[in-house]
């Protein structure tokens, strides 16, 4: 999430929302933050809105546009944190020419709505219910979408990939074409229709099963019936030989209607069965949800992203092929776990239990993975939220160890005070751990801090 304002020189500068400590009687304190950590404004977030405490006498904006600026910001920070995690990721981005662009290759083709579902049914396309964010049209929406095709009006373009093997991925259009094969299945009847109402409301795609065998529902017409089978949707494919970088680009590109998808949506939508199951398996644990005390949130796949994290710094411990960027990571990541063995799948969730059995074991499961001072270990200290630089550190850093080996050699909670007073006195690791989180020189130094509080304290 980020804030674009004017500044005198007509130029734009992108902020980030980045929280603070209390100040004073005031807690919900943010600092928005540019790419090198310069502060641009301090804002307190009260009754839902931001009130500003300070600002930068450059801000050129007017205090109408900012506040309608402000209020915006605000709605994406409340949903980050009813996510359960503590913004402290600047808006760095990875610079330009990630791959040539004349080696893009993108085909356009006319697909059957027949074909389209035959492929589906087939497994050629790869349709799996929780590919996207939850699918969120109602029955109206859905019947609205039909009713255009049995109009004739051209439905906007769905972009696919292929990959080597000749299976396909919806980069665009998902839902379009859920609700076509739902459709088509007779899972559901049309209803509230605009122009058609008269002669399609209450009917289904067809009164025959797929085997010709009739059934009891009352299918469309005859002639719109032939009208939608004849139907030809434009469709851009993806070559498998264009960069995998180019299917991130697109989506992001045309992902613009409605309310857009954050990057591990996109992620999501691109990766194999195999990752996907794998990240679920992860998050799925009782030992993670316990460890996290629940705080992070499904809803926009918070989770899965954090334990893709995971995934990408455990088979990069040290480090050294991270660029800094940790979206651009996390795509190329996705993309290396194209096939990922069932064995590889079982130690990747074995190695997150681990992780989450020990973290929970040591500094239990109100502070477990957050960043706390002697303050917050008081009974009535606010609960922290989850902080991503440390729980990405604590995880691949305890995942090493056997989790019944480390409760018969420590007591509970051997590692809480330590953790607590350590960020207290190294004013370097709080701020490695409060802003540009994702930086290279600042997950080095967690790690290496980290590391070295468990090695001092751990009894193994």
């Amino acid at each position: 999430m980020s804030l674009e304002l004017k500044i005198n020189n007509n130029e734009d500068v992108f902020l980030s929302p980045i929280k603070k400590s209390e100040i004073g009687d005031k807690i919900n304190i943010y600092e928005l933050i540019d790419d090198k950590n310069n502060s641009w404004m301090t804002v307190e977030l009260l009754n839902n809105s931001f009130k500003i405490i300070n600002r930068n006498e450059e801000i050129s904006d007017s205090e109408e546009i900012l506040k309608i600026k402000l209020d915006q910001l605000v709605l994406e920070v409340i949903e980050a944190e009813q996510s359960g995690t503590e913004n402290t990721e600047s808006t760095l981005t990875e610079e330009a020419s990630p791959y040539d662009p004349d080696k893009i290759k993108v085909h356009q083709k006319q697909f059957n709505v027949k074909l389209i579902a035959e492929m589906i049914d087939n497994e050629d396309i790869d349709f799996t219910p929780d590919f996207q964010r939850n699918f969120v049209w109602d029955s109206h929406q859905k019947s609205r979408l039909i009713e255009s095709i049995l109009l004739r009006i051209p439905l906007p373009m769905f972009y696919l990939a292929e990959d080597e093997e000749g299976r396909i991925t919806v980069v665009d259009g998902l839902q379009r074409l859920s609700t076509i094969k739902d459709f088509m299945d007779n899972k559901f009847p049309l209803k509230g229709l605009q122009y058609l109402g008269e002669t399609c409301n209450g009917r289904y795609y067809s009164d025959k099963n797929k085997d010709g065998t009739p059934n009891e529902k009352k299918g469309i017409d005859a002639k719109y019936f032939r009208w939608f089978n004849m139907t030809q949707f434009s469709v851009n494919v993806i070559d498998p030989s264009s960069p995998a970088k180019v299917k991130y680009d697109i989506f992001r590109r045309i992902n613009t209607r409605g309310k857009p998808l954050n990057n591990q949506e996109i992620r999501n939508c691109l990766a194999s069965k195999s990752l996907r199951e794998t990240l679920k398996n992860m998050v799925s644990l009782s030992e993670f949800k316990s460890a996290t005390d629940g705080s992070i949130k499904p809803t926009r796949m918070d989770d899965q992203e954090i334990a893709l994290r995971f995934i990408l710094f455990s088979k990069d411990i040290e480090l050294n092929n991270y660029n800094g960027y940790m979206d651009s990571s996390l795509d190329d990541m996705t993309e290396r776990l194209v096939k990922i063995s069932n064995e590889d799948s079982e130690d990747y969730v074995n190695s997150f239990s681990n992780a989450m059995q020990n973290a929970e074991y040591l500094f239990g499961r109100k502070h477990a993975f957050r960043k706390i001072m002697i303050k917050d270990l008081e009974p009535n200290a606010y609960k922290q939220l989850l902080n991503k630089a440390l729980f990405v550190c604590l995880s691949v850093l305890l995942s090493k160890y056997e989790p019944n080996r480390v409760k018969e050699n420590n007591s509970e909670l051997a590692l809480l005070k330590p953790l607590a007073i350590k960020i207290g006195e190294d004013l370097k690791l709080l701020n490695y751990l409060s802003y540009g989180t994702n930086g290279k020189a600042n997950l080095q130094y967690v790690f290496e801090e980290i590391g070295k509080l468990i090695n001092e304290n751990l009894k193994y």
